[in-house]
C-alpha cells in the first residue's frame, strides 16, 4: 500500500510539473515565434508559396529515399495499418492511449487566447533534468481532425530523432499556415510525410494522383490539378466526414486549406519521386 501511494505521488509530481512546463512554453510561444503568427495572419500568402513550390525538389534535398525507407519502417511499428488504410480520426482518450504506448508525456488542451488559434501543437525533446520522456501537447480548440493529424505530426518529430536523430532545438513548434517554411526544414519534413501517409496510404494515392505529370528526365509535384483538389476534398469528406465549406468558421478555412494543399502536395511528391 505505501508503495502504491508514493507511486500515485510520484505521477502527481509529474503531471505538475509537465503542466508548469506546458505553461511556461505556452507563455512564451506567442513572443518567442512571432514570425510565424505573422504567418498564420496571411494564410494566403502561404497558399500561393505552397502551390508554386515543386516538392520533389525539397524531398530530394532534406529526405533521402534510404532514411525515407527508415522512417516508414519505423512509422509502421507505430501505426499498424500506415500506409494501407487512412488512420482514422481519434479522440484525445485514444491519442493519450497511444502516447502512453510509446512512452510519451502527453497533453491536450485548448488554447485559443490572442492568436492562440495559430498553434497546433508542439514536440519537446527529453530535457535532463525537466523531462524524463518527451512530452507532446496539442490544441484541441482545433477540429479533431486537425487535433488528429497535429498528434501524427508530433509523434513524426518523436519516431524522426529516434530512428535519424534529432536537432539542438528542445521544442518543435506546429503552427497553422506556415507549411511552406516546413519544405526546408528536414525534422519538420520528416514529421509532415507521417501525417501524409496517415491521410493517404499508398492504394488511395495512386487512385488519387494518378492524373500523369510531366515526367521528363526527373519526376515533379507541382501542379496540382483541380481534378485531383477535388478527389482530394471528396476522400476526406469520404473518410473523415471533413468539408472545409461546412462547419468550419470562415476565419479557420484558408488556414485548413492550406494545410489540404500542403499534405496532398507532399503524398503526391512521395509516390512521383519514390514510388511510395
Amino acid at each position: 500500500m505505501g508503495e502504491s501511494v508514493r507511486a500515485m505521488a510520484g505521477r502527481a509530481n509529474g503531471n505538475a510539473q509537465v503542466d508548469k512546463l506546458i505553461s511556461r512554453i505556452l507563455a512564451e510561444t506567442m513572443r518567442r515565434e512571432s514570425h510565424k503568427v505573422d504567418s498564420w495572419r496571411r494564410p494566403s500568402a502561404d497558399i500561393r508559396r505552397l502551390v508554386e513550390r515543386d516538392y520533389v525538389r525539397s524531398l530530394r534535398r532534406y529526405l533521402p529515399y534510404r532514411e525515407l525507407r527508415r522512417l516508414i519502417s519505423a512509422f509502421a511499428d507505430v501505426l499498424p495499418e500506415f500506409n494501407r488504410e487512412p488512420v482514422g480520426m481519434m479522440s484525445t482518450e485514444r491519442l493519450a492511449r497511444r502516447a502512453s504506448d510509446l512512452d510519451l508525456n502527453f497533453k491536450a488542451a485548448p488554447y485559443e487566447g490572442e492568436d492562440g488559434l495559430a498553434l497546433r501543437g508542439f514536440y519537446v525533446t527529453r530535457k535532463q533534468g525537466i523531462l524524463k520522456r518527451p512530452l507532446i501537447y496539442v490544441n484541441t480548440a482545433h477540429h479533431p481532425l486537425a487535433v488528429s493529424a497535429t498528434f501524427c505530426h508530433e509523434v513524426g518529430h518523436h519516431v524522426t530523432a529516434e530512428v535519424i536523430g534529432g536537432d539542438d532545438d528542445p521544442v518543435h513548434f506546429f503552427f497553422d499556415a506556415d507549411y511552406a517554411t516546413h519544405l526546408e526544414e528536414p525534422s519538420e519534413l520528416a514529421a509532415d510525410v507521417m501525417v501524409s501517409f496517415a491521410g493517404y496510404p499508398e492504394p488511395i494515392a495512386r487512385k488519387i494522383f494518378a492524373t500523369p505529370w510531366k515526367w521528363g528526365l526527373v519526376a515533379r509535384a507541382k501542379n496540382l490539378t483541380d481534378a485531383a483538389l477535388d478527389e482530394v476534398r471528396g476522400h476526406i469528406k469520404k473518410v473523415y466526414g471533413f468539408d472545409l465549406m461546412a462547419r468550419i468558421p470562415p476565419h479557420q478555412r484558408l488556414h485548413y486549406l492550406s494545410g489540404m494543399i500542403h499534405y496532398a502536395k507532399l503524398r503526391w511528391a512521395l509516390l512521383a519521386e519514390y514510388d511510395v
